[in-house]
This record gives C-alpha cells, structure tokens and sequence, in this order.
C-alpha cells in the first residue's frame, strides 16, 4: 500500500515506545510541526503521523502528555527525541520570542510548532526542489524522487521509500531525474546531479557547515550555487544545520512582515511586499536582516510561526 494508505490492524497494535512530552519544555503538537512547510514526507494517517526517518517507516501517534512511536525497524529513543528536537526548551524559546507583541499575539493561536532536525542532504535536495512551487508541488517531487531512486521500505501493508542517497543521485541520468516532476526540468535535474556530486567528493562538508558561523556556511552553500539563492540556503541552514538565527523568507513571511513590522522596512518594500510582489536579493537581505536583528537567536522558530500562522489565516494549509 503506497504512501496515503492505511496500516494494517496488526502494525496497530505493535509495541510501542513511549516518549514523553509533558514537561511544558518538550511540548509539540505533531499537525502543527509536520504541515507546516519545512519537511514534505510525513503524511497524516487515521490518528496518527507515517514517514521516514534514516530507513525506517515510523509512526507518531499524540496522547497527552507523550508520543507513541512505532517503528518498522528499531530505533533508539535518542534518534526520535533528536529529530524532533524535543532538546529544544520550546517553552523558554516562545517566552523570549513574546517579548515582541505581535509574536505574542501570533503563538497563542499555534502553540506547539516545533522545528526538526533533518537529514542535511534530503533537505537541500527538497528545498532545491521547492523553487516556485506550492507545497503539494514539492510533496510530489519529492515523493518521486524517492520512489524512483531510493530504498524500498515496507510495513505490514504499508509501503515508503527513503530518500536516495547522494551517489545515487550523483550517477543518475538528467532525463531521470526530470521525469520526477521538477518544475525547471533537466536544469534542475542537473542541480540535483552538481550538489550531489559536490556531497560525494567532499566540496560540500555538513559536519564543517554546522560548526561554523551562520553568516560563513551561508557564503559557503551559497558559493556552490545550482539552485542554492538566499531562501535555499537559509532554508537548510534552519532545518537540517543548527542555525536557529536563520530567517529564511517566501512571499507569506515577506507580507507579513510588512503587515506587522511596516514601520521596520522602506516604504516601497512594505508595499511590494504586501502585494505579493517578487523580491530582490537587496529586499530579500532587508526582511530577513531585520528577522534575525529583531527575533535574536531564536529568529527562525519566529520564522516559522509566522509563516504558518499566515497560511491558517489565509486558508491555505
């Protein structure tokens, strides 16, 4: 049964573990955290969250005050904890972002949001990808990517694939990879093949990329370019790289900034801005410079919430 489907009764009634999120500090609210935009391979079945973490087909069920994890091969309870960041003081993190009024008004409505700790790599793939598509866009692309390229994971009835590693990709042919749906076709294709390649060969060091500076792993993935602008790469350094400072901006982040901070940016920026207008890299520097200024060391969990916030206003999620 492909991804969307059912488990069986009996993946149901699998051992589960149990991880606690009680204490106010390792709260998260699971349909907040997996719709939000910033990873696009879970998919919410009956009560319960199914996708992929390394190689295995995990299942997240909420109860209150702990999560029920299933789990297609063992994993240790460290690896969940770690990929949902439940090492985040959520509850300190939200108390320091509300000393802003408009956050504090903004977090009431969401509370719980939480941001991941994804694979490096299936990131900056996914958010190479996601250039000028609509999230159910980028769920597909990359659902085929992984398809077409990656290990075949099963379940009882319930079959995923992980995502491909970057070898694969590195020997994959353009025609391939651009049969996945890619919005830019074989130039994006060829992206895909260059950042791989880089990744193989070493030019692209995740491990250095975390233990630097923001501002420096920025230049550097920046520097490497196919397909890796401003948004990108504040993207994976937020999601996958430990920089909670980074403040990636779209167009739902950039008009609501102008809504709530207008008094913070050129005039002609807040008006484009509010229309929905496409910014420059100048534009673009100034809306995420003032987040980084403005939210501090947690600008991008303000990111986040601000992004999501504005899609459930404007029904979009």
């Amino acid at each position: 049964m492909e991804a969307g489907g059912q488990l069986t009764q009996s993946r149901r009634d699998h051992a589960a573990m149990i991880v606690k999120t009680d204490d106010p500090s390792r709260a998260i609210d699971l349909d907040l955290t997996f719709s939000c935009g910033q990873v696009f391979r879970w998919t919410k079945i009956e009560d319960g969250w199914v996708g992929i973490i390394g190689d295995s087909l995990v299942r997240l069920q909420q109860r209150e005050g702990r999560l029920l994890v299933q789990s297609s091969a063992p994993l240790p309870k460290s690896r969940i904890t770690s990929y949902l960041r439940l090492d985040d003081d959520l509850q300190s993190i939200l108390k320091e972002l509300s000393r802003d009024r408009e956050f504090r008004k903004i977090v009431k409505s969401i509370p719980g949001l939480r941001i991941l700790r994804q694979d490096p790599w299936e990131c900056l793939a996914s958010f190479v990808c996601s250039r000028n598509c609509r999230v159910p866009m980028i769920r597909r692309i990359v659902r085929n990517i992984s398809q077409r390229f990656g290990k075949r994971v099963t379940w009882g009835d319930y079959l995923d694939h992980s995502f491909p590693e970057a070898e694969i990709i590195s020997q994959a042919s353009l025609s391939e990879l651009a049969s996945c749906g890619l919005r830019y076709g074989r130039r994006q294709a060829r992206e895909l093949k260059e950042l791989a390649r880089l990744i193989c060969e070493g030019e692209i060091d995740f491990g250095a990329l975390k233990d630097t500076s923001y501002a420096e792993a920025k230049a550097r993935l920046m520097s490497f370019d196919h397909g890796v602008g401003n948004k990108v790469a504040d993207c994976v350094l937020l999601f996958s790289l430990e920089k909670l400072e980074s403040f990636p901006v779209d167009v739902w982040v950039a008009r609501t900034v102008a809504e709530l901070y207008h008094d913070h940016l050129r005039p002609d920026l807040v008006s484009k801005a509010a229309r929905g207008r496409s910014l420059t890299p100048r534009d673009y520097r100034e809306i995420s410079d003032f987040g980084r200024s403005h939210f501090g060391r947690y600008a991008g969990y303000a990111q986040e919430y601000i992004y999501h916030w504005k899609r459930l206003k404007e029904g979009v999620c």
